[in-house]
């Protein structure tokens, strides 16, 4: 049986090249952390390849966080965006959404710390969104910083142990 090739590995992935879409670049990068993940769990060193195996791992499961593709925000859309839209045509072949039956969004079902939310936003809108009674848009922004944090943690990971992975 001939050995596969990392090429295989990719094939599918490479087969809808996006140029122009962010995605593509993280969904590359997901794709050789799992391998790079794989390889050091089950080769080389388990002493010294163990932070690095916890390392990666988290890495992949932030990744799938900030790219919205996570348990918990499959969840949460599932049941906050469920159900059929209805729109009215306006003039000028424009739409409007009608959302007179519209169900309010559900509650985030993981915390997310928002005490520290202008190190991300810059301002406090989760906060003011809460004081107005504006809770559709607090939720919204919760998910938002989530996303963030992610986002930020795994470009630390990387900033900090990417070269100790492979000592």
């Amino acid at each position: 049986m001939k050995k596969k090739t990392p090429i295989h590995a990719y094939k599918r992935l490479l087969a809808n090249d996006q140029d122009w879409d962010f995605a593509f670049l993280i969904a590359l990068e997901k794709k050789k952390l799992q391998r790079m993940h794989d390889y050091f769990k089950d080769k080389g060193h388990p002493e010294v390849n163990k932070q690095a195996v916890r390392d990666i791992a988290i890495c992949i499961r932030l990744i799938d966080i900030f790219m919205q593709d996570d348990a918990a925000y499959n969840t949460w859309s599932r049941k906050s965006f469920s159900g059929e839209l209805r729109w009215r045509k306006l003039e000028d072949d424009m739409y409007e959404l009608v959302d007179t039956d519209r169900k309010p969004l559900a509650d985030f079902p993981t915390y997310v710390n928002i005490r520290n939310e202008r190190r991300f936003f810059r301002t406090t809108p989760i906060r003011d969104a809460q004081k107005e009674g504006h809770r559709d848009h607090a939720i919204l922004l919760i998910a938002s910083l989530r996303q963030q944090k992610a986002l930020h943690l795994y470009h630390l990971i990387r900033e900090y142990k990417l070269f100790e992975w492979w000592d």
